[in-house]
């Protein structure tokens, strides 16, 4: 059935960017690995891409919020034979509300989804991409990378987290033939961002928000493997989050927490 044998796993594919970023590259030809908690929605998108394209869909379900879980994962996809050329770390959670109103577990699951995981599955499979001598990491970030969030706090710095670490990964790898691309999508409309909302209770958060600046996941993805695939190092979605962006970095940082502040307090109200 497959085309090739290079394969693109993408982690969090049950649904918005993960499962969008699967189809996107089943379409260029990809062989896919399916990974999430999900196997039912994971088993229909593999239907779903063997039916319309020409390439093997791989599922392998696993909580990569469990230590432990990146290992097993990995031992998997060797044990499968399946070349990753490309690594897509994409799982992740949020978690909506004062930091100290919020439980302890749900902040420490946040961290090792995704920062702790991200770490461990690009370890994994960077080494053997850097002896072949190609590969491409595509690590989804946030615009939340670029600021302090209130009231998604430890989202928000596990964020920033994965950009800084894939814009150090990224100089480290020149020259081997292997690139890190981190996505830094807005506003996203997926079940994560509505589910987080609801859970702390501010679903009126959405209607305030201009669509110019919401994005769907299909864009996001097909913005993403695009960079991913001109090697580009930081891609946002939107100009505007891309002024965002800028204007954040000539600002002192006191004023940018002070506006983070003031939103975050907008919002509960």
């Amino acid at each position: 059935m497959s085309k090739h044998a290079d394969a693109a796993l993408i982690t969090g594919a049950s649904g918005g960017i993960g499962r969008a970023l699967a189809l996107v590259f089943a379409e260029h030809d990809y062989d896919v690995v399916l990974v999430a908690r999900s196997e039912g929605k994971l088993r229909e998108l593999a239907k779903e891409i063997e039916q319309e394209h020409e390439v093997q869909a791989t599922v392998l379900p696993a909580d990569l919020s469990v230590p432990g879980a990146p290992q097993e994962l990995f031992d998997a996809i060797e044990q499968e034979g399946i070349n990753v050329e490309v690594l897509v770390n994409n799982a992740g959670v949020a978690v909506n509300g004062p930091f100290h109103e919020t439980a302890l577990e749900e902040q420490l699951r946040l961290v090792e989804l995704n920062v702790t995981s991200l770490v461990a599955l690009t370890h994994m499979f960077v080494g053997p991409m850097v002896e072949q001598g190609s590969g491409r990491i595509l690590n989804v970030a946030s615009i939340f990378s670029f600021f302090p969030t209130p009231q998604v706090s430890t989202y928000g710095a596990s964020k920033a987290f994965v950009l800084s670490f894939t814009e150090a990964l990224s100089q480290e790898l020149k020259g081997t033939g292997v690139t890190a691309t981190a996505l830094c999508p807005g506003y996203t409309e997926t079940d994560m961002i509505h589910g987080a909302l609801e859970k702390a209770g501010q679903q009126d958060i959405e209607g305030w928000i201009p669509s110019f600046v919401k994005m769907s996941p299909e864009d996001v993805a097909r913005q993403g493997y695009k960079a991913c695939m001109k090697g580009k190092t930081i891609h946002m979605d939107r100009w505007s989050n891309e002024l965002t962006a800028q204007w954040v970095k000539l600002q002192p940082r006191w004023l940018v927490r002070e506006v983070g502040g003031l939103f975050s307090r907008l919002a509960r109200q």
